[in-house]
């Protein structure tokens, strides 16, 4: 079993997003102790780490909760979570697609301030630079 300090430190998160990640029932399966401290298995883990990626691929808490809950319904939900999964994926690739897309951008605008650097802005040719950068 592991402390929710565990949990934080093992997904490089705070405690305080655990609590309320917590507080929302997304994790619905953790105990507490005498203490009163909670406790997460590691198949709560698999839960952390499903609700991370969730919310980190930009998924509302909402969303999330309705997720888990369809978890908890067994082999019934399961066509439906695979479509929310999907869907999610989806998303999650066309963020990666704008990312190298931006990435691109900047690294055009380095190249051609390296290039500034060295033989002045006025001699730029930016068209030229661009099609140098693999850019159409």
């Amino acid at each position: 079993m592991y402390t929710i300090n565990d949990v934080a430190q093992i997904f490089s998160v705070s405690p305080y997003t655990l609590r309320f990640y917590a507080k929302k029932e997304l994790f619905p399966n953790i105990v507490r102790d005498k203490q009163n401290t909670r406790l997460f298995s590691d198949k709560d883990l698999e839960y952390v780490e499903m609700v991370l990626a969730l919310r980190h691929s930009g998924m509302s808490l909402s969303s999330i909760k309705n997720y888990i809950d369809l978890c908890a319904l067994g082999d019934q939900s399961i066509t439906e979570r695979l479509h929310i999964i999907q869907n999610e994926l989806n998303n999650a690739e066309e963020k990666v697609q704008e990312s190298i897309r931006q990435r691109n951008i900047l690294k055009t605008k380095l190249s051609y301030y390296e290039k500034a650097i060295k033989i002045g802005e006025k001699n730029i040719i930016w068209s030229e630079l661009k099609h140098s950068n693999g850019h159409n």
